[in-house]
């Protein structure tokens, strides 16, 4: 493969990320707007059983991690999902790479930042939520813009006041559980089970995307495993801790469809709430903004490189090292949907279909690695027998496609965006597939 660098117009990609501060963007990205936001939907779904929910759509993400850490060992890259799924099939990968740049700036980002906005409302009364969530916006790629540095210690410190903030929810809330909140387990059967538990998928899943800044991490082989896991962990058992409180004090019918601070009224008050409004519900959405929004710059980047896009996102800004151009490109699509302000439901449902069709592709990779690409395999600072790594990767991936499926049939019409975003992709490869650079082999 040609090497990137050489493709990029201006500076370079700067490696200034260590494993605290991978860690930090891991789980900021992890604990976010959808944490606040969909915690509430699922539970009119499921109802008290949503911690359960939780435990179902945690199982194909750390079933993930395996795989990941295995291929984020060997070779990390810039947009390394997308990098990764070219291994499987690089048709299908542009394919996926289009649905994932429709999916980020159409449905996580508004999400979040609608998020933000609520939170924002709730402790200033009568405080526009969209406005609100356009500035919130608006700061956080103004310091994407100004480098992966800025990014990183503003993400550190957000989320060193965002840990004290959920600890603080639960540590109060867990002697306020009361048992007959718990009971029926579920009121909404099976089927309410699986669909919160597809609607959950992101709160985990979203640490899988703190790999796409693989040429900016110090000693990336062997730094972005050790993050992985330590956050998965990390926001795991928070997860699990705050859907018990939050199904456990109030009567989960209250609780359906609105955020977090309603549960957190019943056991926290004055300054304390305040506190869980500002470092918990702000901070959790804009941690993810923040992120977000340099994964989907670095698929612009991507895309640019391999021909897909205009050569001017592959721009590099000397200064900063940033690629400014493919930060500005989601910032404005989600500033338009903002502005349009579907229901969150559908923004949640387009995030999660959009991250789990290009994870599915990158399982299918891992699983195909020991014998389609061996010098990959043998290159991995984590390696774990074929037949470990080919039953994680299936597992994962099944349970994914069930998902799938239940987020397509959710989606309803705003499905066919999706299915458009992937064909144009794929007619894209083969239109220019004789100008494209070949996949990572290295």
């Amino acid at each position: 493969m040609e090497n990137s660098e050489d493709q990029r117009i201006g500076g370079r990609l700067r490696r200034e990320v260590n494993l605290v501060v991978l860690t930090a963007m891991m789980i900021g990205i992890n604990i976010g707007g959808s944490l606040f936001v969909l915690t509430g939907i699922a539970a009119g779904s499921t109802g008290p059983s949503l911690f359960i929910a939780q435990i179902i759509s945690a199982l194909p993400v750390l079933l993930a991690l395996i795989p990941y850490m295995t291929l984020t060992s060997a070779i990390p890259a810039t947009a390394a999902n997308y990098q990764y799924a070219k291994l499987f099939s690089y048709p299908l990968a542009v394919g996926a790479g289009m649905v994932l740049l429709v999916a980020i700036p159409c449905g996580g980002l508004p999400l979040f930042a609608i998020g933000a906005g609520q939170s924002l409302q709730a402790l200033i009364p009568g405080i526009p939520v969209i406005p609100a969530a356009i500035i919130t916006m608006t700061l956080f790629y103004l310091i994407n813009l100004i480098g992966i540095k800025p990014v990183g210690y503003v993400q550190l410190t957000m989320i060193v006041v965002l840990l004290l903030a959920l600890i603080t929810f639960i540590a109060s809330g867990i002697p306020a559980i009361e048992a007959d909140n718990l009971t029926p387990l579920f009121p909404e059967g099976a089927m309410g089970l699986i669909a919160a538990s597809a609607l959950l998928y992101t709160l985990l899943a979203g640490g899988l995307f703190g790999i796409e800044i693989g040429e900016e991490v110090k000693d990336a082989k062997s730094t972005i495993p050790k993050a992985l896991i330590i956050s998965m962990v990390i926001v795991t058992v928070i997860y699990l801790l705050i859907e018990m409180v939050a199904v456990g004090v109030i009567d989960w019918k209250i609780f359906a469809g609105k955020n977090l601070e309603i549960p957190a009224r019943v056991f926290l008050s004055g300054p304390v709430l305040g506190f869980f409004i500002i470092g918990g519900g702000i901070l959790a959405c804009v941690t993810s903004i923040n992120l977000t929004i340099t994964a989907a710059g670095r698929y612009a980047l991507a895309f640019a490189e391999d021909g897909f896009f205009p050569s001017f996102f592959a721009n590099i800004n000397k200064r900063f090292g940033t690629p400014h151009w493919g930060l500005t490109l989601p910032y404005f699509m989600s500033v338009i949907v903002l502005l349009i302000n579907p229901p969150l439901e559908t923004l949640g449902a387009m995030l999660n279909f959009g991250l789990i069709f290009i994870i599915t592709l990158v399982l299918l990779t891992a699983f195909r690695l020991p014998k389609r690409h061996p010098e990959i395999y043998e290159n991995a600072k984590f390696r774990v027998s074929p037949k470990i790594l080919a039953i994680t990767s299936l597992s994962a991936m099944s349970i994914n496609i069930i998902f799938m499926i239940l987020l397509a049939i959710a989606l309803k019409g705003a499905f066919l965006i999706f299915l458009g975003a992937a064909i144009v992709g794929i007619i894209l490869y083969f239109i220019l597939r004789k100008v494209v650079p070949c996949p990572i082999t290295h």
